[in-house]
């Protein structure tokens, strides 16, 4: 089915518009939101030394041997945050080849009883010692905070763009909250097991929070986009820009006026090397649920457009009233050894138990 007027590549938003064409600007960030639910963006403001240094820092870090990358395993922390090896996640229960390090800014929220059990995200987690990869904390926190910015800055122009006062989405953010990235090693095919195919990480949509921003730290293909005839589009990475995608938050939020556009990454052929990326999740509060923003009437005839996708989308029915188990579904679902060990029976209720291949 070809969907009328479906796009065939990714625009680009310049933010250097902000200053004097803003008008122009968001009208076509508004393209972008309720057409195509990816975009890149351009003269975002983050230094291109902070990414040049986290770049050397994740290589570094994937290089380090196995033994001393296990210390930062995840499975040490309830948070679902620190090392995956290798096809340690999985996307609708396929492996996914890569290798990654899931970072947030840390609350080190100690759970006790009686206390929410999602709070348990907010737990304290490994990171690599100074000793084994120097810097590699202060310059993933630093540029952690550079994506918040951004990321806030956005959601304003994002607002405006549907009609709606800046701050319109305020109201699902708190001072003390935590925002997650990650950087990712996508080996090359060559680099696999035969058996392995070539999902770096199966057809999703990223979940609950509001945006994902990612930066493509090598000049390697990999990342796809699906259009909503269905059809795979490449996000080619392009220098002195980062991506920008919807998360379902937005598209709940919308009621589907905006999409959360499916998207996966193939790993990169042979005789290419690994593929690096660092992206970042703008969440949102887990104690409010979703209200549908009332948005106005002109935009309704986009609700009901077509949109082929090769998601799931998992746990949608939650997020307008249990947001918080949504969450924690979704990690448990892609990290099931983490999730039976500190939440076995949240698991049992999505199908993971002790007889789970982790």
């Amino acid at each position: 089915m070809t969907v009328e007027n479906d796009f065939d590549s990714l625009p680009i938003i310049d933010l250097e518009l902000l200053n004097g064409k803003q008008e122009l600007l968001l009208e076509q960030l508004q393209h972008a939101l309720f057409h195509v639910g990816f975009f890149y963006v351009k003269n975002h403001g983050i230094p291109q030394e902070l990414f040049d240094r986290a770049t050397r820092l994740a290589i570094d870090f994937f290089d380090l041997p196995q033994e001393i990358k296990d210390k930062s395993d995840k499975i040490h922390s309830s948070s679902f945050l620190g090392y995956s090896k290798q096809g340690f996640e999985t996307t609708r229960g396929r492996k996914d080849n890569r290798e990654q390090f899931d970072l947030g800014n840390e609350l080190n929220i100690e759970v006790k009883p009686g206390m929410p059990e999602y709070l348990g995200l907010y737990s304290p987690f490994p990171w690599p010692s100074d000793e084994d990869v120097f810097g590699f904390k202060d310059t993933f926190s630093e540029l952690l905070d550079q994506y918040n910015i951004l990321a806030h800055r956005l959601t304003r122009m994002i607002a405006q763009s549907l009609e709606l006062p800046s701050d319109a989405f305020d109201q699902y953010f708190e001072p003390n909250q935590q925002n997650r990235s990650k950087v990712i090693k996508y080996p090359a095919v060559d680099e696999l097991d035969e058996n392995d195919g070539n999902q770096g990480v199966g057809p999703h949509k990223d979940i609950a929070g509001l945006l994902t921003l990612l930066y493509q730290a090598n000049d390697l293909p990999g990342l796809q986009v699906q259009n909503h005839s269905g059809e795979w589009i490449d996000a080619t990475p392009i220098p002195g820009t980062l991506v920008v995608n919807i998360a379902t938050g937005l598209e709940t939020l919308t009621s589907g006026l905006m999409p959360a556009t499916t998207h996966r990454v193939l790993n990169p052929p042979p005789g290419m090397g690994p593929r690096y990326s660092i992206p970042f999740f703008l969440s949102v509060r887990l104690d409010k649920p979703f209200e549908v923003l009332d948005l106005p009437k002109k935009f309704d005839s986009l609700k009901s457009k077509v949109v082929i996708s090769d998601s799931d989308g998992q746990f949608k029915d939650l997020f307008l009233n249990k947001l918080s188990l949504a969450m924690m579904y979704n990690r448990i679902r892609s990290h099931p050894d983490v999730g039976y060990k500190y939440y076995p029976k949240l698991a049992k209720e999505i199908g993971v138990d002790e007889n789970t291949k982790f």
